[in-house]
């Protein structure tokens, strides 16, 4: 043991006990509340928190383990990270520990830490430099994955190296496990990209690395050199050892890439050190990355198959064709998907004609990419040929359509999440997902591997990589049940003796974790004591995350083991059963992170989109409710405070619903925030403007019966400061009163049984709901809508004005809502009793009636999905066209309304294109509240002002009634709802 390791700040994992997970402020230790205030008054400008609900939120990640940090920390940029660890080299807080966090997107708790967590992804994530024609970027470790493809597309260039979590996972998390997905096959994984790596260390250390020559090192002329020499000297003389260890296959050892980081040409690369090292050598500041050509031209074949043996057998006589990448799906995946929104658009590729009830098939996935069409055509040929000369599938199909590819890869990425659907208490689980083996041994191996999981009795869903065999395997446990918390142990163990017995690796891509516990019987001894040496080298008081890889004096204690670390299970089993039932997808949440979505154009989530807080995302609101759950029934103390940190999460929320649709696991947000509400305020005082925001639809005829008198009260001196003391903002203005068009056919009953009368009274009849919004507060579009319908040639009765409840819910007045659910729905069936068709304007409202009042009620149909098959006919005109800006929960709840919108068009000869956007930050209420001023400008800014401002000719267009309210209020323009144009048009 080296003389320079000071046994008393080596971490051991004994330290590492419930009390990391406790949740009370109180057990921060002095040296951490004095660490946070000195960083605070030392010039550091990211964030310090001990804040209760940041420090549950980032407790876990996408594994089944669950750390608390006492503290997180969020720098700005490189200079805060270099005073952090300035910070961290003074003797007074020498036994500070740290741990590097990215996108949160780690299957193995790479970055959870009882200790400080810093977190880049919240600040660090710019793009710093594009240098084209060297083919090379220089970034911040918070770098998003897609958001660096999307700024490298219009220099033709893409960084290569791809996950199925691109749209959260960051470049920095991705060098920390040496990532690799679909493609790696030809394009390797992360460290082959990197550069050159900036590095700050805690004993105040930093280096510039980058390859250097054999000369280059020799000279040590500097910080860089001069590491890269003492490295050298450590790693060289086992160069026979490394030969022997790593195997030759495309999935290699790392954590630490000893092979690659010291080629046999003598030169040096420290940066291959880092990518796979998760954090434990050091705090990534910056990254240099390699940036290559993107291929123009791809293709998908889809390949079926009845038998999963049947897929990865054939996988190897695939790679004939020279694909850029093979993967499979198994029938557990092609199940769930076709209960996914999104199986109307694959359907066709992944079933043929097959009905939707027959037994689930395989699928392999074979993609072709290239910059010359004529390659890409040709091995699509040469396949398309193979295919059909065999009678060995189910059936292919072929497309080069992008739209398409992007559906079926999406289904592919989101395999994880749909396996988290799985029905029961079982969920398929990571823990030995990304084991690899030589693709010749794939199918052998994954034979083997079933059969072991039989014997567990467990079940398990399978996807992956199969051209270089990696395959995902999750089996299903219920990790609140402590017989299949130890299977655990026992799976991995049985694992790691099977994958060696293939010659392959427990960690193909995923990194390794809390699973650092065997990476001595891959490495052998030698080398795990150059792992150690290396760690020592960087890290000898082992700061950076410890527990993790290998420990600086080698000892197995220094490393955390798979079942010593605390599991959600264990916290969560302490919750009765029935109430976990109730609250079952804050339970489900799996940690998939496609909340986390950097694109202001994708709608899931605005509120962590406009602050980068994970608090403020579907996961971090689901971990809290868990935690306010868990001491809500066990009396564990603190009830208070996390109440109220759950609170202000919830609050946070705009309720587009975005993740009743978009999450894999369908973690609906709003629908639990309002029973949250419910059962707070039965010890929490509502504010006054909770009972004013929840009869609004109750007072709207009264206000809008004298619009002048309502909008003097509500927009005068006094009305403003009375605003102002509720919390209240930009509250809308109603319109003056309208005279009802009178239409031939279309009836405005004041009563319901005048409307019942004349929906009986013979003829196709549409029953048309008027919401608050086109009622009274944008008349305009109900008076255009009941034109468009009359023209179709059907009857039109506008229903009675009637309250949704839609508020109620919003403000979590749950009784009050249930009683006017209950009382609507059975005035639609009534309605719908007569033969007419339910048809709903306000898309929100619409969603609202269908999803939120009780389950079995009839359904009203989206105006869009209604004009799809109904619209008037209309000539061709030489007109633009129009753009088309969809309501964010119409875009998520019914994915098929933009095509309903353009069929619409279509059929009176307008053109019209659906435009990206996400949440406009109104959101019904929400942009009405005072403290929400900065967020939903942020968000309008972000996502609706490039298409208000765009240079296009063709006028934009909006679904949701908050969208053009925001639209007017922020840039001074309305945008019409798409059926003002449609009436216009039969004018």
């Amino acid at each position: 043991m080296s003389d320079n390791i000071n046994l008393n700040r080596l971490y051991a994992i004994n330290n590492l006990t419930t009390i990391s997970v406790e949740r009370e402020r109180a057990v921060i230790p002095p040296t951490l509340k004095a660490f946070a205030s000195a960083l605070t008054d030392g010039g550091f400008e990211g964030d310090v928190s001990d804040d209760i609900a940041d420090r549950i939120a980032l407790s876990t990640d996408n594994s089944v383990y669950q750390v608390m940090p006492s503290l997180v920390i969020a720098p700005r940029h490189r200079g805060d990270c270099e005073r952090l660890m300035a910070l961290a080299a003074e003797e007074r807080f020498a036994t500070v520990r740290f741990a590097p966090r990215g996108g949160g997107t780690g299957t193995n708790g790479q970055s959870l830490s009882d200790q400080v967590l810093v977190d880049t992804s919240r600040y660090m994530n710019r793009i710093l430099e594009i240098d084209p024609e060297a083919g090379r970027v220089r970034v911040e470790p918070g770098v998003v994955l897609g958001q660096l493809n999307r700024a490298l597309a219009p220099y033709g260039l893409f960084f290569p190296p791809h996950t199925s979590t691109a749209s959260r996972a960051t470049v920095g998390g991705m060098v920390g496990t040496d990532a690799c997905g679909k493609g790696s096959r030809r394009y390797g994984r992360t460290g082959d990209y990197v550069l050159g790596a900036s590095l700050a260390l805690p004993d105040g250390r930093r280096y510039e690395f980058q390859r250097y020559t054999a000369a280059e090192a020799s000279a040590a002329e500097n910080a860089g050199t001069r590491a890269a020499s003492a490295l050298r000297a450590i790693v060289c003389p086992h160069r026979e050892a490394i030969r022997d260890r790593f195997p030759a296959m495309s999935r290699s050892l790392t954590g630490y890439n000893l092979r690659d980081a010291f080629p046999e040409d003598g030169t040096v690369d420290p940066a291959r050190l880092i990518a796979g090292a998760e954090g434990t050598l050091g705090l990534v500041t910056e990254l240099s990355l390699r940036v290559i050509p993107a291929p123009r031209h791809q293709a998908l074949v889809v390949v079926r198959y009845h038998d999963f043996d049947d897929a990865l057998a054939d996988a190897h006589r695939l790679l004939e064709a020279e694909p850029s990448a093979v993967e499979t799906l198994d029938q557990r995946i092609f199940e769930l998907a076709r209960a996914d929104g999104d199986w109307p658009a694959v359907r066709e590729a992944l079933a043929g004609d097959r009905a939707d009830d027959a037994p689930p098939l395989v699928t392999n996935f074979i993609e072709f990419r290239d910059s010359d069409p004529a390659g890409v055509e040709a091995a699509v040929e040469r396949l398309r040929t193979a295919l059909q000369r065999r009678d060995d599938h189910a059936g292919f199909h072929v497309t080069d359509d992008g739209g398409l590819i992007a559906r079926l890869w999406g289904v592919r990425a989101k395999g994880v999440g749909l396996l988290g659907r799985t029905p029961g208490r079982r969920k398929p689980v990571p823990f030995v997902e990304d084991t690899v083996v030589p693709p010749e041994h794939l199918a052998d191996y994954i034979r083997e591997f079933r059969a072991l999981l039989d014997r567990h009795g467990v079940d398990y869903g399978m996807f992956g990589h199969v051209d270089v065999g990696c395959l995902h395997v999750r089996p299903a446990l219920d990790m609140t049940d402590p017989e299949d918390a130890k299977r655990l142990r026992a799976i991995s163990d049985e694992v790691v003796e099977l994958v060696g017995r293939y010659h392959g690796l427990l960690w193909g891509e995923h990194g390794k974790g809390v699973r650092g516990e065997y990476t001595r019987t891959f490495f052998g001894d030698e080398l795990y004591g150059v792992l150690a040496a290396v760690k020592r080298f960087f890290d000898p008081d082992n700061r950076m995350n410890p527990g993790k890889i290998v420990a600086p004096d080698a000892a197995p204690e220094g490393v955390w083991r798979i079942d010593g670390v605390p599991m959600r299970g264990e916290h969560e089993r302490s919750v009765p059963t029935a109430v976990r039932d109730e609250w079952t997808k804050a339970f489900e949440c799996n940690g998939n992170g496609v909340c986390f979505d950097w694109d202001v154009a994708q709608v899931i989530c605005p509120s962590y989109k406009a602050t980068r807080e994970r608090v403020h995302s579907p996961k971090g609101r689901a971990t809290l409710l868990r935690e306010w759950l868990r001491r809500r029934e066990t009396g564990d103390g603190g009830t208070d405070e996390i109440a109220e940190a759950t609170y202000e999460a919830m609050n946070g929320c705009l309720g587009c619903r975005a993740c009743a649709t978009q999450c894999p696991i369908h973690v609906n947000i709003p629908e639990m925030r309002s029973r949250f509400l419910e059962a707070y305020h039965r010890d929490h005082r509502r504010p006054a403007r909770d009972y004013l925001l929840g009869a609004m639809e109750h007072l709207m005829p009264l206000m809008a019966a004298v619009p002048r008198l309502t909008n003097g009260v509500l927009h005068g001196a006094a009305g403003r400061a009375l605003a102002g003391r509720l919390g209240l903002q930009a509250l809308p203005r109603l319109p003056g009163r309208r005279s009802r068009p009178r239409i031939e056919g279309v009836h405005w009953p004041r009563r319901q049984g005048e409307a019942l009368a004349a929906l009986a009274a013979g003829g196709p009849a549409v029953a048309l709901l008027a919401d608050a919004f086109s009622r009274y507060l944008d008349p305009r579009v109900l008076e255009a809508a009941v034109r468009v319908i009359a023209a179709s040639g059907h009857r039109v009765v506008v229903l009675p004005y009637v309250p949704s409840g839609k508020a109620l819910h919003v403000q979590g007045f749950m009784k009050r809502f249930r009683d006017r659910a209950r009382h609507n729905q059975q005035l639609l069936a009534r309605a719908a009793e007569t033969g007419a068709t339910l048809v709903g304007i306000e898309p929100s409202v619409v969603v609202a009636v269908n999803e939120d009042y009780p389950a079995g009620g009839p359904r009203v149909h989206q105006l869009a999905a209604w004009l799809a098959g109904h619209a008037p006919p209309g000539g061709a005109t030489s007109e633009p066209g129009y753009r088309l800006a969809l309501h964010c929960t119409e875009q998520t709840a019914e994915p098929a309304s933009a095509g309903h919108w353009r069929q619409a068009f279509e059929a009176m000869g307008i053109a019209v294109e659906p435009v990206a956007t996400g949440c406009c930050g109104m959101a019904g209420t929400y942009g009405h509240l005072a403290e929400h001023a900065d967020t939903s400008r942020w968000l309008f800014e972000e996502s609706w002002r490039p298409q208000v401002a765009a240079d296009d000719p063709r006028a934009l267009l909006a679904t949701g009634y908050s969208c053009r309210c925001q639209t007017q209020r922020l840039a001074g323009t309305r945008p019409p709802h798409p059926v003002e144009i449609m009436a216009a048009r039969l004018s």
